[in-house]
């Protein structure tokens, strides 16, 4: 038997490969470019289909944050008014307070005097009777 060169090596691997190897990679390879690849594409266009649909939502949300964020602000604003509206009715009524005092004591004030008149009016009056009967007498003793 004749020893075995490198060159004899070489062309058994070189058919081993064309034999065997090439047409398992060639039907590998047409698999894949015929199940597989499609497949990926298919998953390529779901992908940019819901990164659309993200970035989408991504604008409403920031659609939604930003009338939030007007929404704080006049918040802020209708409730600092509302605090000062308060502060103010507060002083209102304070003053409203004091000239309803002041009022009262006007009201005592007015019925004390009328009261006086009344009783002014008793004496006037019965003055004027006692004029009178003055007048009488001095008329029966003249």
């Amino acid at each position: 038997m004749e020893p075995i060169t490198k060159k004899d090596l070489t062309d058994a691997l070189e058919e081993f490969h064309k034999k065997t190897i090439e047409p398992r990679f060639d039907r590998i390879e047409s698999y894949i470019l015929n199940r597989i690849e499609p497949r990926f594409d298919k998953i390529e266009k779901k992908l940019e289909e819901h990164d659309r649909k993200f970035d989408d939502l991504l604008d409403h949300f920031d659609q939604i944050y930003h009338r939030l964020d007007r929404l704080e602000t006049e918040y802020h604003t209708i409730t600092i008014s509302l605090q000062r509206i308060e502060e103010r009715l507060d002083r209102v009524e304070a003053q409203l307070g004091g000239m309803k005092v002041k009022q009262d004591k006007e009201i005592v004030l007015r019925e004390h005097l009328e009261k006086e008149i009344v009783d002014l009016k008793q004496r006037v009056f019965v003055l004027q009777g006692r004029i009178e009967e003055l007048e009488k007498h001095l008329k029966a003793v003249s």
